[in-house]
């Protein structure tokens, strides 16, 4: 089962001298001047916003048991994966209801129908659905467990596992007999810029 989407942005690293490096400023290098017969040019190297790659699951398939508790997949198979040559950090997560579904911080209370409650997120650091539905979602960008290294890196650390729980409550819509990895509840919008979480 293929559970993963690419998100591209362009490739392209800005690499070069300092001529280059002007250059792709927009601004007129300056010469710089050498006394004698030595001189020193720097060399630099720095990545755009959108310079970013990488994969997301399309699906996170829940299961729901007789007393509305919630079965995630595993882990190893729900991934969020560096595909770039540096360091990225999710920034947000933006969660939107769909089909009727009620996402609520406890399923099992108040009186909604079709009403879902869960969380996802790398072991130890699990996000609430609810609190992701809210305004422009969940500010991220200070949580050092949505880190992933370089592509590559030893001990799979380019990568987030992401683990899931959750429950559902006074469900009428028919979650039998639907087509493919069930009924629609939400959709998880991630963001993700290069570099490390913020201080």
């Amino acid at each position: 089962m293929d559970i993963t989407r690419n998100m591209n942005g362009a490739r392209a690293l800005v690499v070069g001298a300092g001529l280059a490096l002007a250059l792709a400023m927009g601004a007129a290098p300056t010469p710089a001047m050498a006394a004698g017969r030595v001189g020193t040019t720097k060399v630099m190297v720095r990545t755009e916003i959108d310079n970013v790659e990488f994969k997301v699951p399309t699906v996170i398939p829940f299961v729901a048991k007789a007393d509305g508790t919630l079965q995630g997949p595993s882990e190893d198979a729900t991934t969020i994966d560096n595909h770039s040559a540096y360091g990225i950090h999710v920034t947000n997560m933006k969660i939107d209801a769909m089909n009727t579904w009620t996402i609520a911080a406890d399923a099992k209370a108040g009186t909604a129908q079709n009403s879902i409650d869960f969380k996802v997120g790398p072991d130890g650091a699990l996000q609430n659905a609810s609190a992701a539905t809210q305004g422009t979602g969940l500010d991220l960008s200070k949580n050092a467990a949505f880190d992933m290294g370089y592509q590559g890196i030893a001990g799979g650390k380019d990568k987030i596992k992401l683990k899931t729980s959750g429950n559902v409550a006074r469900v009428t819509r028919d979650i039998f007999r639907v087509t493919g990895e069930g009924d629609q509840v939400a959709t998880i919008t991630w963001t993700v810029e290069p570099g490390a979480h913020t201080a």
